[in-house]
């Protein structure tokens, strides 16, 4: 069974899903005592066919262990026998420690807890205080959000990073002031014991988004800049059909696809049908504030969970190259 099927009486189904390595990505939310016990462990077994059965030394078998009485171990992966193994729960732990070394309350914060299918891999979230949050002149606030990632299998690099959550659409964005990443092959020279520091020194340039963010908010964009832009920078960096869709959110606040797909024009100059209002979004974008947040929302509707947040990261990276008025 998957893992996020136990203890569902501790934590609550949400509306997400992703997809990692083509595996089904679920998740949960509650408070860490209830997401901890949802967080299975693991251990390095012999690579053979069985017991008494010839061992492959080059190789180790990464198991998963049963989190009750109704589960078996489960092989998840093979590892080569430099690798180091690290556990989800660990992980997730030393994040937890990090912002009890910031003062920060842990039974003030909320967190979530994405597991691929057979928990190989792990999307680990912490919300932070509402103290935390950021509120620009749309008046929807932004929270402050804590993101770990993790393989055990070592398919994936152990990262985390900082960013910020807008609760009215879902986006997610990733602000690179406060982009303090932890991004760690799964070897010997593996040091978990960073983790602390690195959320201490995000905690630092929290202030530094903020300003930055309320900068977007005061700066004003013309159409022709916004769609020279779309035609050029965010179409080579996603693509034109994320670059129509940037454009028409910016333009309309409503989401859209091509009338004809088959036209041979500009992302900005294609004909479109105007689909659903993209929540918390204004009928025409003002400043950059609300191009970053058409640009979030399109990233954040990403199904591959790695591209989703490789993509998130990157908006700031696109208004940088978006002439103001």
């Amino acid at each position: 069974n998957n893992q996020l099927e136990v203890n569902m009486q501790d934590v609550e189904i949400i509306n997400e899903t992703a997809i990692w390595r083509s595996r089904e990505v679920k998740y949960v939310s509650g408070n860490w005592t209830q997401i901890s016990r949802n967080i299975p462990l693991f251990e390095l077994g012999n690579f053979s066919e069985g017991t008494g059965e010839i061992v492959n030394k080059y190789y180790k078998t990464v198991i998963r262990l049963p989190l009750t009485q109704l589960e078996n171990r489960i092989p998840v992966g093979i590892v080569s026998n430099t690798y180091t193994l690290a556990q989800h729960y660990e992980v997730a732990k030393l994040c937890i420690d990090g912002l009890r070394n910031c003062n920060i309350g842990i039974n003030d914060v909320h967190c979530e807890l994405g597991l691929s299918t057979l928990s190989e891999w792990m999307n680990f979230r912490i919300y932070f205080p509402e103290k935390y949050d950021f509120t620009s002149t749309d008046s929807n606030p932004l929270k402050l959000r804590l993101e770990c990632f993790n393989s055990v299998d070592g398919s994936s690099q152990l990262t985390i990073l900082f960013g910020w959550f807008r609760l009215i659409c879902s986006n997610g964005m990733v602000i690179g002031k406060t982009v303090s990443e932890l991004r760690d092959i799964h070897n010997k020279n593996m040091d978990l014991s960073k983790i602390s520091s690195i959320i201490s020194e995000a905690m630092f340039q929290v202030q530094s988004d903020k300003k930055m963010m309320s900068r977007w908010g005061n700066t004003q964009i013309n159409s022709d800049s916004l769609a020279n832009w779309v035609d050029t920078t965010v179409s080579k960096k996603w693509g034109k059909k994320a670059a129509f869709k940037v454009f028409h959110v910016c333009l309309t606040g409503h989401d859209s696809k091509y009338a004809d797909p088959f036209e041979s024009e500009r992302p900005s100059r294609k004909s479109m049908i105007k689909l659903a209002k993209v929540p918390g979004s204004p009928n025409k974008a003002k400043n950059l504030y609300d191009i970053a947040q058409a640009l979030s929302w399109i990233a954040t509707s990403r199904k591959n969970a790695e591209e989703r947040t490789k993509w998130q990261t990157e908006v700031p990276k696109l208004l940088d190259f978006l002439r103001p008025e």
